[in-house]
């Protein structure tokens, strides 16, 4: 769940890192165009789907292309757009990287794990300006992004996007769907993604 900062200014990226480094360490902000949003703390079932997508990608980069490298919860910026500091839930970003670099200024790939208080706000084909769908908007904006995941916990299902595609969305509900992701190759199908998690096919 996302919840508005209390006011309705909009922030600059320079303001919103100044509030963001007076709150406590536990909680998680990000800018979404111009505004500080609070994130729920992440389920188990959230976590373990981040780890599993984080997995498939770095067995398959380590082979196919180790100049690319995906993280967990690591802040995007590009640079000259002080509205959005999106921090999404798997990225995959350059393997080199700089010494005291805070945030991802290129993504490749970018995957949110959808909460139940927020996935009825990202529906196939809305436009509606609203939380998901503006991260959304900038993600695709981003010259560099390959593919962008929304994945639900409640069930299996997720909806993939991907450039030479012009970003339709594509929904994937069958566990045998493949995740072919352009530039990376097929890093496994849509039932790795909830490996050893209680909607796991294997496990039931």
């Amino acid at each position: 769940m996302a919840d508005l900062l209390d006011s309705p200014v909009r922030l600059s990226m320079e303001q919103f890192h100044a509030f963001y480094n007076e709150r406590p360490e536990r909680e998680k902000w990000e800018l979404i165009d111009g505004v500080a949003l609070m994130m729920s703390p992440p389920t188990l079932m959230h976590q373990r789907l981040s780890r599993n997508l984080e997995t498939l990608l770095n067995v398959h980069l380590a082979k196919k292309k180790p100049e690319w490298q995906a993280d967990r919860e690591i802040g995007v910026w590009i640079p000259q757009d002080e509205r959005y500091n999106p921090e999404p839930d798997v990225t995959v970003i350059d393997t080199e990287i700089g010494l005291d670099q805070v945030y991802a200024e290129r993504f490749y790939v970018v995957a949110e794990v959808l909460s139940e208080s927020n996935r009825p706000e990202l529906q196939l084909g809305s436009d509606q300006p609203v939380y998901l769908a503006k991260k959304l908007a900038y993600y695709k904006a981003h010259e560099h992004c390959r593919a962008i995941l929304f994945i639900r916990q409640d069930r299996i299902e997720a909806t993939f996007y991907t450039r030479p595609d012009a970003f339709a969305p594509v929904l994937l509900t069958n566990p045998d769907d493949r995740l072919a992701i352009p530039d990376i190759g097929d890093i496994g199908s849509l039932a790795d993604l909830y490996r050893h998690t209680p909607l796991w096919p294997a496990s039931r």
